[in-house]
């Protein structure tokens, strides 16, 4: 039941990936615009299904508040609340509140709640650490935001609907950073291991691949 729960929520987050990608393929900042949209997308359709709602009644009552307000402000009040009772609903709570946070721009404080969330479910956990990768990002804070990112590539175990989508941002940073090398491995990893993204992005990788090759010396 659980397997097929998982199934159908990652088919569904694919498709809602190829959605935003097709909104955004005239967008000369396509990079950028992935940063923005794709991971939030990704984070609140898997936590919505991966992370159970059961621990303690307390914390399970205090999420499905939070679940059933109309308010986004309100509904962040409340996650907050359900996010210091702990269990798995505890931690379900303290991921919607990043994910509001970060929405809303308050990276810092988005931080402290996806970093101190505990959760058990690998594509979840790599769906946190990319958001917290583009939080660090939006703060300039690019060796944090890699680590992160690197963190989100070993939980998502080579999943081939969320290691290209870290890979590019990834590549970005070390294009910020000015680390072409870096930069033209990233997108390299993407063409070699996931050809089947490669065809199905509206994103140009070999364009961004040929570019940090150049960039690169290559």
């Amino acid at each position: 039941m659980e397997n097929n729960e998982q199934n159908n929520a990652l088919q569904q987050a694919e498709e809602e990936t190829g959605n935003i990608l097709a909104r955004v393929k005239s967008n000369s900042k396509l990079i950028v615009g992935l940063s923005i949209f794709i991971v939030a997308v990704i984070a609140a359709i898997m936590i919505w299904f991966f992370v159970a709602q059961s621990g303690s009644r307390k914390a399970d009552q205090a999420v499905a508040k939070a679940d059933m307000a109309q308010n986004d402000s309100i509904a962040l009040v409340l996650y907050k609340e359900a996010a210091s009772h702990g269990y798995k609903s505890g931690n379900r709570a303290k991921v919607e509140a990043g994910i509001r946070l970060y929405q809303a721009g308050q990276y810092e404080e988005a931080l402290q709640y996806l970093n101190d969330a505990d959760l058990s479910d690998h594509i979840v956990a790599a769906g946190v650490e990319t958001l917290a990768g583009d939080c660090y990002v939006n703060l300039k804070q690019y060796p944090e935001a890699l680590s992160a990112y690197a963190k989100a590539i070993k939980a998502a175990d080579k999943n081939p609907s969320i290691v290209p989508l870290v890979l590019m941002k990834e590549a970005n940073v070390y294009r910020e950073q000015k680390d072409f090398e870096a930069e033209y491995k990233a997108y390299k990893q993407i063409i070699d291991e996931y050809p089947t993204f490669v065809r199905g992005t509206q994103a140009d990788i070999r364009k961004y691949y040929e570019r940090a090759k150049a960039a690169a010396g290559k």
